[in-house]
């Protein structure tokens, strides 16, 4: 696998991660190569994984309408995973793109064992459960 461990620490969700810390996204993570339209979640579907944008971009639709583009350095999926709700959207690769995908034992491992990227994804997780606390 390449590690992109560069590319991770450009990416604020994990800067200043530590090489130990990046040890253990590697051991649950699986970096893919995906193309244009590429679908990565359905809208409705149970949540078993999420993703990290390493490159490219996607587009989150709900109920056909756009919602929002992540791009480099963001994620999505982790709010089926950490409520087990079914997804609240539709995310397809906008072009060329490199996730990381990460599956639901290895997040919740993942949260056990690097604590601090719960700290760092708390706020954006909550801007998403309440659109009012963007800027």
């Amino acid at each position: 696998m390449n590690r992109h461990d560069d590319e991770l620490l450009q990416i604020p969700l994990f800067a200043g991660f530590t090489k130990h810390d990046l040890e253990h996204i590697h051991a649950v993570a699986t970096s893919l190569n995906i193309k244009k339209g590429d679908v990565l979640m359905e809208e409705g579907t149970i949540g078993h994984e999420m993703f990290v944008i390493i490159s490219g971009a996607v587009e989150v639709t709900h109920r056909g309408q756009h919602v929002a583009d992540i791009l480099a350095g963001g994620f999505a999926g982790e709010l089926a995973l950490l409520c087990n709700r079914p997804r609240n959207s539709k995310v397809v690769a906008k072009v060329d793109s490199t996730v990381l995908h990460i599956d639901g034992r290895g997040f919740m491992a993942l949260l056990d064992d690097v604590p601090h990227l719960a700290v760092k994804m708390l706020p954006i997780i909550a801007a998403r459960v309440n659109p009012a606390l963007e800027n």
